[in-house]
């Protein structure tokens, strides 16, 4: 006899989004913990951003890394004293400065993700390679529909909803 397996799409619960959020949160601070004492993961992303999509103002390595502009300035000074970025005056508007790694910080941004991937690949080698393909997936998924949303309802929430005390 046949077994006829029913999928049913329902609304998702905010009960399971507050769960999948916590979850989330969770992977984020298994992540990140002991990295501080490792690395500067502000540092890092100046960097890494600066490899990747630079040449690049600070305000604009500032809004992808949602950080302060005057800490990418601090970082930048940081990582041209060790030869990571260079930076020059941007042609379209002389008062300003276009940031961008050097060859040597390209290579360190490379490196530093080579060992992200090695310690990962530590943490799932166990994994049956279709439940990585499939975490990925989901994961690509969830990245998608929050550049889609997440800023919108963000927005939306935030009005008339600030928490004075997590600012600083």
């Amino acid at each position: 006899m046949k077994q006829l397996t029913y999928i049913c799409f329902m609304q998702t619960t905010r009960e399971e989004a507050a769960r999948l959020s916590e979850t989330v949160t969770r992977v984020l601070d298994a992540a990140r913990r002991g990295q501080a004492r490792a690395f500067d993961p502000v540092r890092v992303g100046v960097l890494t951003v600066a490899a990747d999509r630079g040449p690049l103002r600070a305000g604009a390595i500032a809004e992808e890394l949602d950080v302060l502009p005057s800490s990418v300035t601090r970082h930048v000074q940081a990582l041209q004293d060790a030869g990571l970025v260079a930076t020059r005056t941007d042609p379209a508007d002389k008062r300003a400065s276009l940031i961008e790694a050097t060859e040597a910080g390209r290579e360190q941004a490379a490196r530093f993700r080579e060992a992200g991937a090695e310690v990962f690949h530590g943490v799932i080698a166990d994994w049956p390679a279709q439940d990585v393909v499939r975490l990925t997936e989901l994961l690509e998924r969830l990245i998608a529909s929050w550049a889609a949303k997440g800023a919108q309802e963000q927005k939306a929430n935030r009005s008339g909803k600030r928490f004075d005390w997590s600012e600083g």
